[in-house]
């Protein structure tokens, strides 16, 4: 026997020890709360964009909600395993199973690592392409510790060449957020092989996820990897600078999205108009046309009457050019003759 022969029968050894550990684990559960406390956070976003009528933003919201809703389903899903009395199904793996898995690997994987101490074993992808976007090799690193719970948290999915999506760095893959994996209908496949041992299996099925893209649930489309283009500057937007138009739903950056000051609403470039009294961009919905020049304005520009500042001064010109005061304070009408004050034909009688 080689000298990697003998360490793969060491470390087959020991996982075989840890998987049918008589240990008794701690049996106290932590209750999903943060991922439920996310599923209420997205859900309130959600119905105040659906009742604004900001039908890109609830699409968006709609979508991550979802994918929410899913880890939460997973956690629960686990809480429920790890309240159950533990069934196995099916035949646990022998050593001799174990040290033919861990051959296996090196001709399934280009690299296979693995630390005894650290209860680790590890495998890499090739470079993954999906859909002409490149995300590169991925390390699959299982922690062996908790291997007879099944536990979904004790592998990570880790980009070697990581290629993240524009609009948020934390996505590796589709399906790959702060290096966990959405497993999908995979779940129960790899839980029942980490709990039997079945190592070949597992780290097939997870690859195999890997190298698979569903359109149906992405934490990030593949169609906006590299992010969404901004309506007015044309620049890549991730999601914290991005905006969305209420009127025409376009996205726009944190650089071009207008604040209408009337309604607090945001608009793109090409939904707002300056008004020309106070010089600042307003919605269509909050500008109004001077009542007799036509001239857009805001509602904060016009007057009681609906008049400009101009139209406003100019009727008062106007009136004032009405009343040709001839000291006396008369009035004349229309026609030019002077119109007589009140007491007409009194004449005023010395004392």
């Amino acid at each position: 026997m080689t000298r990697q022969q003998k360490l793969l029968m060491r470390m087959a050894i020991a996982i075989h020890e840890r998987l049918h550990s008589k240990t008794t684990h701690d049996k106290s559960v932590a209750l999903p709360t943060a991922a439920w406390q996310q599923c209420e956070t997205l859900n309130h976003k959600l119905r105040k964009a659906t009742q604004h009528g900001w039908s890109l933003a609830a699409n968006r919201l709609n979508h991550d909600l979802r994918s929410a809703v899913e880890r939460l389903r997973i956690e629960i899903a686990e809480l429920d395993h790890k309240l159950r009395p533990s069934v196995r199904e099916g035949r646990n793996a022998s050593v001799a199973d174990i040290y033919a898995d861990l051959i296996a690997l090196h001709d399934e994987f280009e690299d296979v690592a693995f630390n005894r101490r650290a209860h680790t074993l590890s495998v890499t992808t090739e470079a993954i392409e999906l859909d002409g976007v490149y995300l590169g090799p991925f390390e699959i690193r299982l922690d062996w510790t908790d291997l007879p719970e099944g536990h979904p948290n004790n592998y990570r999915v880790i980009a070697v060449d990581a290629n993240p999506a524009a609009a948020n760095d934390s996505v590796t893959h589709p399906h790959v957020q702060d290096e966990a994996v959405c497993e999908g209908d995979g779940h129960q496949p790899i839980r029942k092989a980490l709990e039997q041992g079945r190592l070949l299996d597992f780290f097939l099925i997870v690859a195999n996820l890997l190298r698979t893209y569903n359109s149906g649930s992405p934490f990030v489309s593949l169609s906006d990897w590299h992010g969404a283009e901004c309506a007015d500057c044309g620049g890549t937007v991730c999601d914290d600078e991005r905006w969305t138009c209420e009127k025409c739903e376009t996205t726009v950056c944190g650089e071009c999205y207008y604040n209408c000051p009337g309604c607090d609403g945001t608009f793109c470039n090409e939904c707002v108009t300056r008004s020309e009294g106070c010089d600042e961009n307003h919605c269509s919905g909050c500008m109004k046309e001077c009542s007799r020049c036509d001239a857009e304005l805001c509602q904060g520009c016009l007057n009681d009457n609906e008049r400009c500042s101009d139209c406003h001064d100019q009727e008062l010109e106007e009136e004032a050019e009405e009343m040709e005061d001839d000291g006396s304070g008369h009035r004349r009408d229309d026609a030019g003759a002077p119109l007589q004050p009140n007491r007409l034909g009194q004449v005023a009688v010395p004392a």
